[in-house]
């Protein structure tokens, strides 16, 4: 199956979920960000990256996630074309991409969000190449978020597509290098 024909079907798929849905796996995925960072605590002394989600788009419940780990979340800029982080200086706003005030860091880790994720951390993106073009020159800890519904046994990848070394879902969170589910 193409990517294409992927992205549209999944997309078409999170497009059918209610807002009281998306709002439940959301809250679960939370816990289960709360779960792997209590896991990593090395993590909570960094300086991270979240997303602003778009609509039907599984996202941590900031508030919550904050209220539980105090954390330096980064939330991504545009700059030309190319995407970059900021803190923001208040709380966030902003649609797709963070609104000023904020000042730019280079987060140690990032949640990615996605369109589908496999197994072995490959990730199918919306189609743009912000995060992939981000991440390859990045050392970041790469942390995919998704529904569990968007885990794949096998994605179709390109050169350029960039792997993830963690997955998180609203059920479990997946190390792709061991393999393992916890």
């Amino acid at each position: 199956m193409s990517k294409e024909v992927l992205r549209a079907q999944l997309l078409n798929s999170l497009s059918q979920l209610s807002e009281d849905e998306i709002g439940s796996l959301s809250y679960s995925l939370t816990n289960q960000i709360i779960k792997f960072l209590k896991l990593n605590p090395d993590l909570t002394s960094q300086i991270g990256s979240a997303y602003l989600p778009l609509k039907a788009e599984i996202a941590p419940v900031y508030q919550m996630l904050l209220q539980s780990i105090p954390l330096a979340l980064s939330f991504p800029v545009l700059e030309g074309t190319q995407m970059h982080f900021a803190i923001p200086d208040g709380m966030p706003r902003g649609g797709v991409w963070l609104d000023r005030p904020y000042h730019k860091v280079v987060p140690d880790w990032i949640l990615v969000p996605g369109v589908a994720f496999d197994w072995g951390g490959a990730r199918l993106g919306r189609g743009k190449g912000y995060y992939d073009r981000y991440l390859e020159s990045s050392e970041a800890l790469r942390i995919g978020l998704a529904w569990s519904e968007q885990m794949k046994e096998k994605i179709p990848v390109e050169s350029h597509d960039c792997h993830m070394d963690f997955i998180i879902t609203e059920k479990f969170c997946w190390d792709v290098s061991q393999q393992i589910k916890f």
